[in-house]
C-alpha cells in the first residue's frame, strides 16, 4: 500500500494530468437551463458562480468588488444549473442531470454532503423558520423540501403546472414562489376532425388545403363547449412555509416563465417571461414578432392582479429589418433584480447581449451593453447570453453569469458600463462554443426581438402548437407519394434533443437535413440566411444535443410493450400490408427514417419516441397542458392516441396499456446511471454498506460504457481521479502510472478526519 504522504505528493502532479487529459474528450452537450446561478456570500465578500459546462462552482473573492479574484473551483454534480448560500461556511448546488443538491463546506472547499432530490432539479432556496430548502423537480412537478441538518427530506409538495423551474423566498421568509417554466398561454387545438374547412389559399394555383386543426383560446365561448377539458393555467403558485399549503395562484402571467424578484417596497413580485402569439395563424403574418418579451408585476395583495410590462414597447414590427430595434431591443428576458431601495430593475436580455434598466412602473430607462461592437450588429460565434445577476450591495457593481460564453460580466452601474469580463474554465468543445449562438442570438432576426430559442427554449421545446402554414406558398414533394400542401396546420414545437443521426426532420419530413432550416432566418425571423459555413456549424452543433436520462424504471408491462412494439404485425396497416410499430420507428430514438404517416390527414414523419413521459400535462384530474400527444397535440394520452388513431389496428386493452407504459419509458441516449453520486466521508468509509454501494455504481457505469470519477478532500489536498475499469484501479489520468484500488482509498479516507471523497458516474 502507498503511504498517505506518496499519495499526496501524486495527487499534486495528479491533479494536474487528470484535469488537463480529459478536458473535452467526455464532453457532453445537455443544454440545461440556468436559474439562479450566481449568488452573494451574506458578509458580500464572495461571489459563487456556477460552471456548467465544468460541472463546478467558481468562488470568487470581491474584497475588490470591480475585480472578482478566483479563489477556488470545486466540483459538484453533473451540470450545476442554481445556487443558494446557507451561511457563511456552506452552500447548496442544483445539479440537474445529477438529480442532486451538493452541499459545499466553504473553509475546506469540497462537497461534504449530496442530497437526491426529484427528477430534473430546477432551483433552490432557503426559507422558514427555521430555515429548510426548498428544490423543484421539474418533471415530477413538485418541489422537495429538504431539512438541512439531517440532509433529508422530509416533504415532496406536488405543484399542478408544466414544469415548475424557478423559485423565490419571500423576504420574510413566510412564502416561496414557484414559477412554472412552460406554463402555457390557455391555448387549445381543435382537431382536424372537429374543426372547420381552412381558408382559401391566397395563391391562386394552389388546390384548397387539406382538413387541419386550428388553434383557440380555450375561453372563446365558440369552442368552450368543445374544449370539455380545459387546462387550468395556473403560471406562479405561492406556498405557505409554515403548513406547507399553496396559498395563492397567479394566471395569464407569460408562456415561458424564468425567474422572480421581490420588490422590496411593496412585496410585489416581477416574473421574467415571453409570451407566444401562436394563435396568430400562418408563418407570413407572424414574421418577426413571435413572442412578446415581459416582466409581469404580481400583486401580493390580490392575486387577480397581474400587470405585463412590455420590454419592447412602442417597437414596430412591421418594419423589418429595423436597425434600431435591432440596436435596443431586449430579448428572452430571464433575470430581474431590484437595487435596494427598488426604484430600479435590472434585466437580463438573454437573446441579445444586454440588460435592461427598469424604473418601478416597469419602463425601459436604459441598456448596457456586454460587448464593445455595433449593438445592432449579431455574432453568434461570440455570443454571451446573460442569464442570472447579482447585485452588489454599495448598488455600484453588477455580476451579470453568461451561459453561452461561461463568462462573468462585471458592469459598473454608475457608467452603465462593462469594465470586465472574466472567462471561466470551460470543456466545451469550439465547434459548440461558437455554434450554439445561432439557435440563440435574437439578433439574427429582423428587429431583435426574437430567435430560434424563443420556441426551443434552452434547445428544447415551449410545450405549444403552432401553424406556420403559408397561404401564399407553393406545392411541394418530400419524396411521399401525395405532394405537401403550404398550409399545414398546427404542429407541436419539436425538441432539439437528440437529432444526432437522423436525416429528415420537422413532423411532414419536409426538412432533410438541418441546413434546410436555413430559410426560417428570413421567413419567420425576419432576418437574412445564414452563410452556408455558419449554417453547417449551427447544424452540427444541434446534431451535439442530448436528452436527460428517462426516470421511469423499466417494468414487467413496459417489457410486454416492447416486446409488442418489435414482432406484433397488426399495429397498423395501410391497403392489406400490416406493420409492427419498428417497421416505421426503426431508429434507436425511435424516429422513422424514411416512413411516413397520416395522423393529420397530410404525410408526416414517424416521430421520435424519447420524451414522450415529459408530455405527460393533459391527461389525469388536473391538465397542466392542452397539448399532448401526436402531430398537434390533440391527444390527451397516448391511450388515446393509440385508441383513435385510424391508422391503428385494434388492440386488446392490456396490449394497448402495456405498449403505452413502453413508450413512456422508452429510453434516451443518457443511461439512467449517469450524474449519480456517492459522497463518502471518515464515518462511512469503512462500513460494508458504502464499499457495497460504490461497487454496484462502478458496475452499473461500466455496464452503460459510462465512467466513474472521484472529486473531493484527501489529506487537505484537492484531488481527481478516474476508474480505469480495465484494470479495476483509479488513476490520475489516461497517460498515469499511478494507481489506487478502491480498498486503498477508503483506507485512506478512514484515517483522515478532514477527508471526503465523491464518486459520480459521468458519460
Amino acid at each position: 500500500m502507498k503511504t498517505l504522504a506518496g499519495f499526496l505528493w501524486l495527487t499534486l502532479f495528479g491533479h494536474l494530468l487528470w484535469s488537463t487529459a480529459c478536458v473535452g474528450e467526455d464532453f457532453v452537450n445537455f443544454e440545461s437551463p440556468h436559474a439562479h446561478s450566481i449568488a452573494l456570500s451574506d458578509d458580500h465578500s464572495l461571489l459563487f458562480v456556477v460552471n456548467t459546462p465544468a460541472n463546478s462552482l467558481s468562488v470568487y473573492s470581491i474584497d475588490n468588488p470591480r475585480k472578482p479574484t478566483l479563489v477556488s473551483e470545486i466540483a459538484v454534480g453533473l451540470e450545476p444549473v442554481s445556487v443558494a448560500v446557507r451561511n457563511s461556511n456552506e452552500v447548496w448546488v442544483v445539479n440537474h442531470v445529477s438529480d442532486s443538491i451538493s452541499v459545499i463546506d466553504l473553509p475546506r472547499a469540497v462537497v461534504v454532503a449530496t442530497v437526491q432530490v426529484g427528477d430534473r432539479p430546477g432551483d433552490l432556496v432557503f426559507a422558514g423558520n427555521p430555515p429548510q430548502a426548498f428544490v423543484s423537480s421539474m418533471t415530477e412537478r413538485s418541489v422537495y423540501v429538504v431539512e438541512p441538518i439531517r440532509l433529508q427530506v422530509a416533504s415532496i409538495l406536488p405543484i399542478p403546472g408544466n414544469d415548475p423551474r424557478t423559485l423565490l423566498a419571500s423576504r420574510d421568509g413566510n412564502s416561496v414562489w414557484v414559477a412554472i417554466h412552460r406554463s402555457g398561454n390557455q391555448t387549445a387545438v381543435i382537431p382536424h376532425t372537429m374543426a372547420p374547412e381552412p381558408p382559401l389559399p391566397a395563391n391562386e394555383v394552389l388546390p384548397k388545403a387539406p382538413r387541419q386543426g386550428i388553434l383557440v383560446n380555450i375561453n372563446d365561448p365558440q369552442w368552450k363547449k368543445v374544449l370539455r377539458d380545459s387546462p387550468t393555467d395556473e403560471d406562479v403558485f405561492e406556498i405557505n412555509t409554515t403548513d406547507l399549503k399553496i396559498t395563492r395562484r397567479y394566471s395569464t402571467v407569460g408562456t415561458i416563465l424564468f425567474n422572480l424578484a421581490e420588490h422590496p417596497a411593496t412585496g410585489d413580485v416581477w416574473v421574467a417571461n415571453t409570451e407566444a402569439r401562436n394563435l396568430v395563424r400562418f408563418e407570413p403574418e407572424l414574421r418577426g414578432h413571435v413572442v412578446d418579451n415581459n416582466v409581469t408585476l404580481l400583486s401580493r395583495q390580490d392575486e387577480a392582479s397581474v400587470r405585463v410590462m412590455d420590454l419592447n414597447h412602442g417597437l414596430d414590427y412591421r418594419l423589418l429589418p429595423n436597425k434600431p430595434a435591432l440596436a435596443s431591443a431586449l430579448a428572452q428576458p430571464t433575470d430581474v433584480i431590484f437595487n435596494q431601495s427598488g426604484s430600479l430593475a435590472y434585466v437580463t436580455s438573454f437573446g441579445t447581449d444586454r440588460i435592461g434598466v427598469l424604473n418601478q412602473e416597469g419602463k425601459v430607462l436604459k441598456r448596457i451593453e456586454l460587448g464593445d461592437g455595433d449593438p445592432a450588429e449579431a455574432d453568434p460565434r461570440n455570443k454571451r447570453g446573460p442569464r442570472a445577476l447579482a447585485l452588489h450591495p454599495s448598488q455600484n457593481w453588477l455580476y451579470v453569469i453568461n451561459r453561452l460564453s461561461n463568462s462573468l460580466s462585471v458592469i459598473d452601474v454608475s457608467q452603465s458600463k462593462m469594465i470586465t469580463e472574466i472567462l471561466m474554465t470551460d470543456p466545451t468543445p469550439a465547434e459548440i462554443r461558437e455554434g450554439r449562438g445561432y439557435l440563440f442570438d435574437a439578433k439574427l432576426s429582423g428587429n431583435g426581438t426574437v430567435s430560434c430559442a424563443s420556441c426551443h427554449v434552452d434547445a428544447d421545446r415551449d410545450g405549444l402548437a403552432w401553424d406556420l402554414g403559408d397561404p401564399g406558398g407553393d406545392l411541394f414533394n418530400n419524396g411521399s407519394a401525395t405532394p405537401l400542401h403550404p398550409m399545414k396546420g398546427p404542429l407541436l414545437t419539436q425538441t432539439l434533443r437528440g437529432l444526432a443521426g437522423e436525416r429528415i426532420f420537422h413532423w411532414r419530413a419536409d426538412r432533410p437535413g438541418l441546413t434546410s432550416f436555413n430559410g426560417t432566418f428570413p421567413n419567420l425571423m425576419g432576418g437574412n440566411k445564414l452563410a452556408d459555413i455558419d449554417m453547417e456549424l449551427f447544424a452540427d452543433y444541434m446534431k451535439s444535443i442530448r436528452f436527460h436520462s428517462n426516470p421511469l424504471a423499466e417494468t414487467a408491462q413496459s417489457q410486454q410493450g416492447e416486446h409488442l412494439f418489435n414482432t406484433e404485425l397488426a399495429i397498423a396497416r395501410e391497403g392489406k400490408n400490416k406493420f409492427r410499430c419498428i417497421d416505421c420507428h426503426k431508429r434507436s430514438g425511435g424516429a422513422g427514417s424514411t416512413g411516413f404517416t397520416g395522423l393529420i390527414k397530410q404525410p408526416t414523419k414517424a416521430a421520435q419516441l424519447r420524451g414522450l413521459n415529459e408530455r405527460l400535462v393533459f391527461d389525469g384530474p388536473i391538465k397542466v397542458n392542452s397539448f399532448g400527444f401526436g402531430a398537434d397535440g390533440a391527444s390527451a394520452s397516448l391511450s388515446t392516441f393509440l385508441t383513435n388513431s385510424h391508422r391503428f389496428e385494434k388492440m386488446a386493452v392490456e396490449d394497448r396499456q402495456a405498449l403505452e407504459d413502453f413508450l413512456i419509458r422508452f429510453p434516451t441516449e443518457t443511461p439512467n446511471v449517469v450524474g449519480k453520486t456517492i459522497t463518502v466521508t471518515p464515518k462511512h468509509a469503512a462500513g460494508q454498506e458504502v464499499v457495497q454501494k460504490i461497487q454496484s455504481l462502478i458496475r452499473d457505469a461500466t455496464s452503460e460504457s459510462c465512467r466513474v470519477r472521484i472529486s473531493g478532500l484527501l489529506g487537505g489536498r484537492t484531488i481527481r481521479m478516474g476508474y480505469d475499469s480495465e484494470h479495476q484501479m483509479f488513476d490520475f489520468g489516461p497517460d498515469s502510472s499511478q494507481s489506487l484500488s478502491l480498498a486503498s482509498l477508503l483506507e485512506q479516507l478512514a484515517e483522515d478526519q478532514t477527508g471526503v471523497l465523491s464518486f459520480i458516474a459521468v458519460p
